[in-house]
């Protein structure tokens, strides 16, 4: 998944829309994102503790400091 200033953040799982309706596999993607999204961010909240700020910002997805910190 790609932010529009250019972040990416991976998948957890890779998701398959073959022999599936486009309603069905849209959902997938959508709960996916919102996994993707809360892993990454509990793993920038755990490194936040352990890692000197301004490192830490530059480190992590904008999204994720701006609700991390």
């Amino acid at each position: 998944m790609m932010s529009g200033e250019k972040e990416k953040i991976m998948f957890m799982e890779k998701i398959d829309p073959r022999d599936k309706k486009v309603e069905d596999w849209m959902c997938e993607v959508e709960k996916m994102m919102y996994m993707s999204i809360r892993m990454v961010l509990k793993n920038s909240i755990d490194d936040y503790e352990v890692t000197d700020r301004n490192a830490w910002i530059l480190k992590h997805a904008g999204q994720c400091v701006l609700n991390g910190s």
